[in-house]
């Protein structure tokens, strides 16, 4: 990766996280990098510790294979709303010593149960500040219209703070 890219960060349980962040990562050509839980991975019961640990706001955060993302332009950071929070590993990640660059940008995907303002401002009380630019979608919302223009504001945003245009 050559230094000055874009770093698309995300975790995702069911999916619907690693869907947005590969569409981003194609409409910006950027590198996707898995953030890694498996403690929240598969199975009623790690769908049960996910969430009484977002509702307790325990935000650890495992060994990953990165320990910097200051090498890249900008960062996303995309992933699910549980309990009206960022998903736990990216409330990790938010709470970290990992340098990150100037430019971050947060994309949360949530069910229409757990809106995604109070979540905005958890993320942006742990990163200790304000991110770039933000979005939501709606599960509901996939293969829309809607989600289109979501992608296609966020991804401008982000590429203005890093001086650069969208092209298509």
């Amino acid at each position: 990766m050559a230094q000055g890219g874009i770093a698309i960060v995300y975790y995702s349980r069911s999916g619907h996280s690693e869907r947005l962040a590969r569409i981003l990562s194609e409409r910006l050509n950027a590198t996707l990098i898995h953030l890694v839980a498996p403690r929240y991975q598969s199975g009623l019961f790690a769908y049960l510790r996910a969430g009484f640990h977002s509702l307790r706001q325990t935000c650890d955060l495992p060994e990953q294979a990165f320990d910097t993302l200051a090498r890249y332009r900008a960062v996303i950071i995309c992933g699910p709303v549980w309990t009206s929070y960022p998903a736990t590993p990216l409330r990790g990640l938010l709470r970290s010593d990992i340098p990150m660059p100037k430019t971050v940008g947060l994309f949360l995907t949530c069910a229409d149960h757990s809106p995604a303002q109070k979540a905005f401002d958890t993320a942006e009380a742990d990163f200790g500040g304000p991110f770039t630019a933000t979005a939501s979608l709606s599960n509901d919302d996939e293969g829309t219209d809607r989600e289109t223009r979501q992608i296609d504001s966020f991804c401008q945003t982000i590429l203005s703070a890093c001086g650069t245009l969208l092209v298509g």
